[in-house]
């Protein structure tokens, strides 16, 4: 008896995690084709700042070679994205003219980076987004010819971009619209001690600041186009500048399913299980929409990829639920960690512990005697712990006042009395570092 035959539009990370679950459950279930717009075998795409960095080649953060879909009898189609479905024929048409019938279909079609309207109303050569390993090779075609770079936005992925053009040698200013780094995963404090430590690593940094307008000229009389060499800001600021790197972040990539008929909103909307509003058909990732919630970090697309591949293999029970998420930054000598909520209400309680003089500060947020939330700077060895302490909402009043100090100055008596059932296995499932779209 054939196989049945499931088809995956998207080749990112979602997909791979997707298929290395599906794989483990029953490899042998499906005939498998994936398509894949960018010319790419699947990588990861939280390493893109460290290859930028030139820590990293771009091989090594490869994590599903050709050679992997081979083995596994999955096939691949590289740089040829589906541009059309059929959904009452259950067919497909990618950008080659190919034709192909599929049972079942998943959406695994990601993000796209959003572009502020004063860059989209331009056409300068210089100004780019940073989302993939082609844009990589935009922005470092262009170091050797400039001396500065801008980074527009101080989220994770903005900060990213910056020490890895810092690392290329360049000059970099961070253009933020908030008044503080970070400021969906820290609070004002520890988003002041971040800017002075990447301040003391030569970025700049203009806070609450807006771009008016982008200024540009011609290189050379053949140019077709005007390249990128001053911003000038809302306060009339100016800088002079030949790299502009957009990084404010992404939206649901959700325009083909939208034209095939499915449901909708920012992003394809699916139920606890993946299901679209269209029979056999499938999305996860940053594509897709979960009640109100889009997903820009990594950790609820391995959820996703989970609850999708037991629902595909027939497997009962697992649904998908949205839970806290933990960040951290990858950028060399600095400690930062940041789960659940960041920012005191007047419903829940906070106790904070600063040592100005090494850079250390830590703040714990309890709702209803349970800990919600964890914002950790300087000194970051407790992360994992305090995640698990919110993952799992055991109320933890008998480790208060000590719970701020850390798990070794903790009654060890108390924290056995903790009830671990609901708790995360930290060896397995350690919160994820860089948002695969993280926003500013």
């Amino acid at each position: 008896m054939p196989k049945a035959h499931l088809i995956i539009i998207g080749n990112g990370m979602a997909c791979g995690r997707l298929l290395d679950e599906i794989l483990k459950r029953n490899p042998d279930q499906y005939r498998i084709t994936v398509f894949g717009a960018e010319g790419y075998a699947n990588y990861n795409r939280i390493m893109l700042s460290p290859v930028l960095a030139g820590e990293m080649q771009a091989d090594e953060i490869i994590t599903h070679s050709e050679q992997w879909y081979q083995q596994h009898n999955i096939t691949l189609h590289s740089g040829d994205p589906v541009v059309g479905i059929a959904t009452e024929d259950k067919t497909l048409t990618c950008q080659s003219g190919q034709t192909f019938s599929y049972d079942e279909l998943v959406f695994a079609t990601g993000s796209n980076p959003v572009m502020p309207p004063v860059a989209q109303a331009c056409e300068l050569d210089g100004i780019l987004s940073f989302r993939n390993l082609d844009d990589i090779d935009r922005i470092m075609a262009r170091v050797s010819t400039i001396k500065h770079a801008t980074v527009v936005g101080g989220g994770l992925l903005g900060l990213e971009a910056a020490w890895g053009l810092r690392q290329q040698g360049l000059d970099v200013t961070v253009i933020h619209r908030a008044g503080w780094l970070l400021n969906r995963q820290l609070d004002p404090a520890a988003g002041k001690l971040l800017q002075q430590s990447l301040e003391a690593r030569g970025i700049q940094f203009k806070l609450k600041a807006q771009i008016s307008y982008f200024n540009g000229e011609q290189r050379h009389a053949s140019d077709t186009t005007n390249a990128l060499r001053t911003i000038v800001l809302d306060d009339g600021t100016t800088l002079n500048t030949g790299l502009a790197v957009i990084a404010i972040g992404v939206s649901p990539n959700h325009e083909l399913a939208q034209n095939s008929g499915l449901a909708c909103d920012r992003g394809i909307l699916v139920d606890d299980q993946m299901q679209s509003s269209h029979p056999n058909i499938y999305a996860l990732g940053e594509c897709t929409q979960f009640g109100k919630h889009t997903f820009g970090l990594v950790a609820p697309l391995w959820d996703q990829a989970s609850v999708l591949a037991n629902r595909l293999c027939n497997l009962p029970g697992q649904r998908f639920r949205v839970q806290p998420c933990a960040t951290k930054l990858k950028v060399s000598g600095i400690d930062l960690f940041s789960a659940g909520e960041f920012l005191d209400d007047p419903e829940s309680e906070s106790v904070i512990c600063q040592d100005p003089t090494n850079g250390v500060y830590r703040k714990l947020i309890f709702r209803h005697q349970r800990l919600t939330g964890a914002v950790l700077f300087g000194a970051v060895n407790d992360g994992n712990w305090y995640f698990e302490l919110i993952q799992s909402q055991t109320k933890v009043q008998q480790l208060v006042p000590d719970l701020i100090f850390g798990r070794r100055y903790c009654d060890g008596d108390a924290i056995a009395q903790l009830t671990p059932a609901g708790a995360v296995n930290t060896d397995t499932a350690a919160p994820l570092s860089l948002a695969t779209g993280a926003t500013s």
